[in-house]
């Protein structure tokens, strides 16, 4: 039994949500703000800068993040315009998710299983502010996925713009390729977007390369 895991996924100290949540703000804030240092330096030299550790408590600490993301997806929106914001800050989002992922699944020793995968995603969305449920088959409706993840309360969603959250969300699904090798998450939809819920797919990757090499195989057959 994974006793670090097991502990906190029944009793997380609020210094410990604080302290990754600090951490989770200055690594992706870092990141636009080197984004908008190479397409608008003069954008950048306006905006207004953060002071790490963003002090408060929980709630105030995500609105300021919430609030300095916007800024900052606003301003490359500005300078790109809202496509190549995404085409280029979403990837970067994923990049720095990944290895916090990665970062995080050494430091809770966690193993390459599903349930080990959704314990921790319940540990790092608490820290957000957000409750979601894993549903299996019937529940993921109307996608008719195998497995997804359902959203039904995030803190961000009523600070994010929709822009903000679509170049944000590449950070959750960076997060979840970080904790396990084999699984994807892909967002079908969001609350930002007018949901009434997030909706995101669970995929194995393995699942994908089987289920696309049998497809191959029936169009050489019929070929």
């Amino acid at each position: 039994m994974n006793f670090k895991l097991f502990l906190l996924s029944i009793w997380i100290p609020k210094y410990f949500l604080k302290k990754e949540l600090n951490h989770l703000a200055e690594i992706t804030l870092n990141q636009l703000d080197s984004l908008l240092k190479i397409h608008g330096p003069t954008t950048y030299q306006q905006i207004p800068k953060i002071e790490f550790p963003l002090n408060g408590n929980l709630e105030e600490i995500r609105l300021k993040m919430a609030q300095a993301h916007n800024i900052r997806v606003n301003a490359l929106s500005d300078v790109l315009g809202p496509e190549e914001t995404v085409k280029i800050a979403r990837p970067l989002m994923f990049k720095t998710g990944y290895e916090l992922g990665l970062d995080i699944k050494t430091r809770l020793g966690l193993k390459e299983n599903l349930n080990d995968l959704i314990k921790a995603a319940h540990i790092l969305y608490q820290v957000l502010g957000i409750d979601f449920e894993f549903h299996e088959g019937d529940g993921c409706d109307p996608y008719n996925l195998k497995s997804c993840i359902i959203i039904n309360r995030c803190s961000l969603a009523h600070c994010y713009l929709p822009l903000t959250c679509q170049v944000l969300s590449g950070a959750d699904e960076g997060v979840v390729s970080g904790l396990n090798s084999q699984v994807e998450m892909i967002f079908k939809e969001k609350i930002t977007e007018g949901a009434s819920a997030c909706i995101a797919a669970i995929e194995l990757k393995n699942e994908n390369n089987n289920n696309n090499n049998n497809n191959n195989n029936n169009n050489n057959r019929k070929s």
